[in-house]
């Protein structure tokens, strides 16, 4: 560890990115003073309409502005020149492994330092409120929690950063599709997953989707996993047993996402590049993604009717069975593979033409 640290590398990082840090702190703080002020409101009303005061964890997406504050810090850090950059750096004393880890290590500092600036909002909002607070119900378990949370899951957006910048040789291509085009392919074949997985079931009572996001047999909601991540739920309502696996869970989606940082930090070569990607294996992992996605995005509409009029076919079940779920199942297989296929040329050729 204390090898691959190098203070230069430091020195040289935060001093590009000083005043994207310095902006982006003052605005995360006022981010995080509205989150909370709007949580106190909402006790506020609670307890005024129905005596509930117990105060909500954030929901996830209330926290997108943070992930957009970091992604500019990086680009801002990394500069737009990036390829010349890193090769005048390990032209020099320093090697691409010394180069990556300092990177994370400032950017694991900088996450600090939004934490920091989260707890301090949070502290000054008690003091505000004191006498308010002093009957609300769990206000510093949930600020631990959502501390926690910012930690991890920014953990795993540095990850993430880091994979997607290894894969590009280009930074603004880069940062385009870190913000855009790669979480949008994930999250539409996540979506279509989601979609299959309603009414790929055992039987007609039982759905796999219903056991990840917490349904049973007759539709009623029950408690499931990843709430504290994607849910706003009360302190009350927390276990500590689905937190403990929701944490083990995200933990040990940290450790695959530096596993796999590893092997393609070992594989990125600055020779290999070309004007957008860092090699040809990236180059076909991203077209697949997206051509995956395109696939997954068409098919959501082109076979939403016929699957919609199989799962009514036997009542109000929701789940396929026999014959209609080979249907379902294949038509939206032959879809994807179709309309994938043909966004895989088209791509392709585009790429060929600017490469």
């Amino acid at each position: 560890m204390k090898k691959y640290l190098n203070k230069g590398l430091l020195y040289a990082w935060f001093n590009s990115a000083k005043a994207a840090i310095a902006i982006g702190l003052l605005v995360w703080g006022a981010v995080a003073y509205e989150i909370i002020k709007s949580n106190l409101n909402d006790v506020r009303n609670r307890l005024a309409n129905n005596f509930d005061n117990y105060y909500y964890t954030n929901v996830c997406n209330e926290y997108f502005m943070l992930s957009i504050i970091f992604v500019a810090i990086y680009f801002i850090a990394k500069g737009i020149n990036k390829r010349n950059t890193e090769m005048f750096l390990c032209s020099g004393p320093y090697t691409k492994k010394q180069i990556r880890y300092n990177e994370f290590i400032c950017l694991l500092i900088t996450l600090i330092l939004f934490v920091m600036t989260y707890v301090y909002i949070a502290t000054v909002s008690y003091f505000g409120n004191v006498e308010f607070i002093s009957v609300v119900e769990g206000y510093w378990n949930i600020v631990i929690i959502e501390t926690s949370k910012i930690i991890l899951l920014g953990i795993i957006g540095i990850m993430f950063m880091l994979i997607i910048d290894l894969m590009f040789s280009n930074s603004v291509i880069g940062f385009i599709s870190m913000i855009s085009i790669i979480p949008a392919s994930i999250f539409i074949v996540i979506v279509k997953v989601g979609s299959i997985l309603v009414y790929f079931g055992v039987n007609k009572n039982y759905s796999l989707l219903d056991k990840i996001i917490g349904l049973d047999y007759n539709g009623k909601l029950r408690r499931g996993f990843f709430e504290l991540v994607f849910d706003r739920i009360s302190v009350k309502d927390i276990i500590i047993r689905n937190l403990w696996i929701e944490t083990v869970i995200i933990l040990f989606i940290i450790i695959i996402m530096i596993i796999v940082y590893s092997v393609v930090q070992n594989k990125y070569k600055l020779e290999n590049a070309n004007k957008i990607f860092s090699s040809q294996n990236n180059e076909k992992i991203l077209l697949i993604l997206v051509s995956t996605a395109a696939g997954s995005f068409a098919s959501l509409f082109l076979t939403e009717s016929f699957i919609h009029s199989l799962q009514r076919k036997n009542g109000n079940s929701m789940v396929l069975i026999g014959s209609d779920l080979i249907k379902g199942l294949g038509l939206d297989i032959i879809c994807m593979l179709l309309i994938g296929f043909i966004a895989y040329k088209v791509i392709k050729r585009i790429l060929k033409n600017i490469v």
